[in-house]
């Protein structure tokens, strides 16, 4: 896939709140639901977007939710405000979701893998461990080809 380079420009601190924005938007190809990434690893996904700029949504945030990989099964994933993402299911079934503690969970976006997080486990819940401090200087937005 092709991908673009951008900055944040706004709630850099992501102190308020679990959005911020880019310097890019429409004019450069990003579209609602692009992926931003650093390196392979997931931060979030643009959520609008403008002609010249773009919010994101981090993965960290309870209005983030996502396809989930994970030893070749579905899982449909959601943001907790938190650094861990919690399972809602396995796609298409209600059965109890055992994992391998560890476990990449990945995002397939054409021929590349993008990694959300690892698998973990709170009080017997499987969670996603996601990154806990983002590299904010080398930031790009996965676009469609």
């Amino acid at each position: 896939p092709s991908s673009v380079g951008v900055s944040v420009i706004g709630d850099r601190n992501l102190f308020y709140s679990n959005d911020f924005i880019i310097n890019k938007g429409l004019n450069s190809g990003i579209e609602i639901s692009d992926y931003v990434v650093d390196g392979i690893d997931i931060l979030g996904r643009v959520k609008s977007v403008s002609k010249q700029t773009s919010l994101v949504v981090t993965i960290k945030s309870i209005d983030y939710a996502d396809e989930v990989l994970i030893e070749n099964e579905l899982y449909i994933v959601t943001g907790t405000n938190d650094n861990y993402l919690s399972f809602l299911r396995k796609k298409d079934s209600m059965k109890k979701i055992q994992l391998k503690l560890g476990e990449k969970a990945i995002v397939k976006k054409d021929n590349v893998n993008l990694i959300l997080g690892r698998v973990s486990y709170i009080k017997d819940q499987p969670i996603v461990n996601t990154k806990k401090n983002f590299n904010l200087d080398n930031l790009r937005v996965i676009t469609n080809d």
